[in-house]
């Protein structure tokens, strides 16, 4: 890859590694239980949840009787429902550009390998190429899941600093989406009543994470939780500030980590 000496100064590269598309990944994985026989409800969001055998799950069209319930909504999970998924951790929001569609040899003058990159700055910038030649580049992260006002000012001057060669390239779709952060930025396992379980906080790393967090608790469903076990043992630590002033000083301390990051410290 070629970018100028002020902005890469080396890298690792895990040659086991690729990217994908999650949303064809997702709509795959959602036909696949249509195949074996499940059910995907949508548009039919929880509002209240009452434990018991069986436990209750009210929706505003009804409600559903289930021996099992299974907590994974992430940072989409309205703090109201299970208020004790919310004391120790605290959803963030992430912010992609793509650009219009470049050249062949455009493309390949960014990444003539086609790899997918991420910094390793504490506020991170991730980027790669997609199948139709546009750069996709993503980062910024917002603390509380406020929605920015503008995202592709936030992120231009970011992508424009790595490849300044796109000076005059347009943006052509921007988007955010959120992410559950935790403290320790280990995702969260565990169980809040009798069949009652719960998987949160993959913090950046959901599309792989959330994979093995289904394995482990279709173990659990079956009666073995040994590996789902060894993950719940952690400790979950709350952010400091408790529920008022989490946000601001975690936001506080992730503008120090990125000023350290720009003055090389």
């Amino acid at each position: 890859m070629k970018w100028p000496p002020t902005v890469i100064d080396g890298g690792l590269l895990d040659r086991r590694g690729g990217h994908l598309h999650p949303l064809n990944l997702a709509l795959g994985e959602a036909e696949a239980i249509r195949r074996h026989g499940g059910r995907i409800y949508e548009q039919s969001a929880s509002l209240a949840v009452t434990y018991g055998a069986p436990n209750r799950v009210k929706t505003a069209q009804g409600e559903v009787s289930a021996t099992f319930v299974i907590f994974a909504g992430n940072a989409y999970l309205p703090s109201q429902l299970e208020p004790r998924l919310g004391r120790k951790s605290m959803p963030c929001g992430s912010q992609i550009v793509t650009t219009e569609p470049l050249s062949r040899d455009q493309a390949l003058g960014l990444m003539p390998n086609n790899h997918c990159v991420e910094d390793c700055n504490y506020l991170l910038d991730y980027f790669r190429l997609t199948a139709d030649n546009r750069l996709l580049y993503g980062g910024g992260v917002v603390c509380g899941a406020r929605e920015p006002e503008d995202i592709e000012a936030l992120l231009r001057p970011k992508l424009l600093r790595t490849f300044p060669q796109l000076r005059d390239v347009k943006i052509s779709h921007r988007w955010s989406g959120n992410f559950l952060l935790t403290l320790s930025r280990m995702p969260q396992f565990g169980q809040l009543e009798k069949n009652v379980f719960f998987m949160q906080g993959d913090s950046g790393h959901g599309v792989t994470c959330t994979h093995l967090s289904g394995k482990l608790i279709a173990e659990v469903l079956r009666g073995h939780a040994e590996r789902f076990d060894a993950f719940a043992k952690l400790p979950h630590l709350p952010f400091p500030g408790g529920r008022r002033f989490k946000v601001p000083l975690t936001a506080m301390g992730a503008a120090w980590y990125a000023l350290r990051d720009r003055l090389g410290v």
